[in-house]
């Protein structure tokens, strides 16, 4: 399973755009990027999900992010916080020379829409649909130093663009989907936000001397196994009344990752029980022993890939 590469986070992943969302997803739509003259003077030619030949003029320059849809899809809505699989090419505007492609004979893990992580191109994907081809236009300046890794902010000046054309190929829920249900005796609590992220209050009494399971949703998607690689959200939190989270997929903008359910790849090993046997649209409550410690997984299952 291969992520996003360093290159993608150094040629295009800093730029900020607004956000959408629709059913299953995070906030309602408020604005999405527009085009312009630099994404509208590209054209690409070749079969939707294949590598496209990309023709754009010498010398475009921008003045921020621009997003032209080269081809129309007739597939759900890419809201803030979905993940999606991209495939893309992405190339220098001052002279049309490729830069990086990806996703065309390789399965790719998804990104997700509207998370820091990735940036402008997590958030070029929002408001797209399935199936959509998009041409993304974003100026140099606003793209990850290679030297040290931090973002630099736009001029605000007409400079010279980096180009992106996005193939926007599947998009999993933001969220778990299935039906609530009821909770575990002797548990944490668990509330949730309108974007779907969870709030855990840590009880008062000691925690469970064992690893446990609890079913929070109950989803009506494919079982998972070993084989697979699952799309998962996480809040993870230490059995510690008043303890703040560890690791939360909608804080920070880490977004969706993927896990890898066959043995000895994933830590700690009662994470990925607490995976195995449950179907996607779940959310599952697991509590882990690890190391004489003992935290609280909240997880959604958003999707499975085959490995």
């Amino acid at each position: 399973m291969r992520t996003i590469p360093a290159l993608l986070v150094t040629i295009g992943l800093a730029v900020s755009l607004t956000a959408c969302a629709s059913n299953g997803a995070g906030t309602t739509p408020s604005s999405c990027a527009a085009p312009g003259d630099a994404s509208a003077a590209v054209t690409a030619t070749g079969a939707f999900g294949k590598e496209p030949k990309v023709s754009i003029p010498n010398g475009l320059t921008t003045k921020g992010t621009q997003v032209s849809v080269l081809r129309h899809g007739d597939g759900r809505q890419v809201d803030e916080g979905t993940p999606v699989q991209i495939a893309y090419t992405i190339l220098d505007g001052k002279n049309g020379e490729v830069a990086s492609t990806s996703g065309y004979t390789n399965q790719v893990a998804p990104i997700t829409a509207g998370a820091s992580t990735y940036g402008a191109l997590g958030e070029a994907v929002e408001c797209a649909h399935v199936g959509d081809r998009l041409a993304v236009a974003l100026p140099k300046s606003a793209v990850n130093n290679p030297a040290n890794g931090a973002p630099a902010t736009s001029t605000g000046k007409a400079e010279s663009a980096a180009i992106a054309v996005i193939d926007v190929q599947r998009a999993f829920d933001a969220r778990a989907t299935g039906t609530p249900q009821l909770a575990g005796d002797r548990m944490p609590a668990v509330v949730l936000a309108p974007s779907g992220a969870p709030g855990v209050t840590i009880p008062s009494w000691d925690a469970p001397t064992s690893d446990e399971v609890h079913l929070l949703r109950k989803g009506s998607g494919k079982v998972l196994t070993e084989k697979d690689n699952a799309v998962i959200k996480a809040l993870v939190v230490p059995w510690t009344v008043g303890a703040d989270a560890t690791g939360s997929s909608w804080t920070g903008g880490a977004g969706a990752q993927v896990v890898s359910l066959a043995k000895g790849q994933l830590n700690p090993e009662g994470v990925r029980k607490a995976l195995v046997g449950h179907r996607v649209g779940d959310q599952v409550l697991a509590v882990v022993h690890e190391q004489g410690a003992v935290d609280v997984y909240v997880i959604d299952l958003l999707g499975s890939l085959s490995n």
